[in-house]
């Protein structure tokens, strides 16, 4: 947290939605999209509009992945905030398995009164995009009533070593690489009121700070290692933000004409129950999520290997479930795991 001029500053006291529960919904998405035209693929793209970034070859080796994300605050320290969106933008192209050569062009927005905390907001982006080997080449910042921050990214891959959410096959496994939990966590860090702070205090069963520091600990962690581990062995990943992990599922499942069966939901401890006051629907895989972590679809015969590539770089995972024939998302429990760091 910050100690100087901006410790006082509220960020997320400037919007009505945090994080990414500020994006437009699955389904009024999809209905734009269909009236806009722009659901059909592009012949010059390897994949673009529907998946997390669009991919354009530039030669027989080397794609190039764009993407764009941004959101309002889901913590008040603007250095945090930073590093949050950095890592949420990222993210996007790290679910392809784009990896390498990482540009990042910042897009910011802050009310007039806020413009004191630019730089220490600025100064989390580059931090975040230096610590996963990327450089801030430009950007865009404007006046906004409601503060935003994100980025648009570029990263190059091999083509033939591209992701999307368009292969997976029945029988794969399903693997997450980050604990659910952060619309909880950090809706419990703006509960100040006396009497509703101490039902949120009593939900928690832990510090809500504690708790708290650890959503930041895994919003701020990038995707960049999970990517690299499993972008040969995995047959297709997204990473989970707004839409939930339900709602990413359902993505993946329809863009592969599958279905998707989640056994096990891994969740930061404590925000299970703070959940459940809130009604975020975080037992039922339906709360947002801020820079999550990658779902996985693997098939079996590589499951081993890509555990022992999590295991050496040191990547958090969980087998949550697997894909099956059909259609939709099916929850089969499924088993709450808390997670602590």
């Amino acid at each position: 947290m910050a100690d100087g001029p901006d410790a006082d500053v509220r960020l997320t006291e400037y919007a009505e939605l945090h994080g990414c529960s500020c994006k437009v919904g699955q389904g009024d998405l999809d209905d734009l999209l269909g009236e806009a035209g722009l659901t059909e693929p592009s012949d010059d793209l390897l994949f673009g509009v529907g998946e997390d970034a669009a991919a354009r070859r530039l030669t027989d080796d080397l794609a190039l992945v764009s993407t764009v994300d941004f959101f309002t605050p889901i913590v008040d320290d603007p250095y945090d905030f930073g590093r949050v969106a950095a890592c949420n933008a990222a993210s996007d192209a790290f679910a392809t398995g784009a990896t390498e050569n990482l540009d990042f062009l910042v897009v910011l927005g802050l009310p007039q009164e806020l413009t004191d905390v630019a730089p220490a907001l600025l100064a989390g982006v580059a931090d975040a995009v230096e610590g996963m080997g990327g450089v801030v080449a430009g950007g865009h910042t404007i006046v906004s009533p409601w503060p935003f921050a994100g980025g648009a990214v570029s990263a190059t891959a091999s083509p033939d070593v591209l992701l999307t959410s368009q292969g997976a096959t029945p029988g794969d496994e399903l693997y997450l690489t980050k604990p659910l939990g952060t619309q909880s966590a950090m809706g419990a860090l703006r509960v100040t009121d006396g009497e509703f702070a101490d039902l949120v205090a009593d939900a928690a069963g832990r510090p809500v700070e504690r708790i708290g520091e650890e959503a930041l600990a895994w919003m701020t962690t990038p995707n960049r290692a999970a990517a690299e581990a499993a972008r040969d062995l995995a047959g297709a990943a997204t990473d989970v933000t707004g839409f939930g992990l339900v709602g990413q599922s359902a993505v993946l499942a329809a863009n592969s004409g599958v279905g998707v069966e989640v056994t096990r939901l891994p969740v930061i401890e404590g925000t299970e129950d703070l959940s459940e006051l809130f009604g975020y629907g975080l037992a039922d895989g339906e709360s947002a999520e801020t820079s999550g972590g990658l779902l996985l679809s693997v098939p079996a015969a590589r499951a081993a290997d890509l555990e022992s590539r999590f295991d050496a770089a040191g990547v958090f995972y969980r087998r949550i479930g697997r894909v099956t024939d059909g259609s939709g998302v099916t929850l089969r429990g499924p088993e709450l795991e808390p997670v602590s760091r």
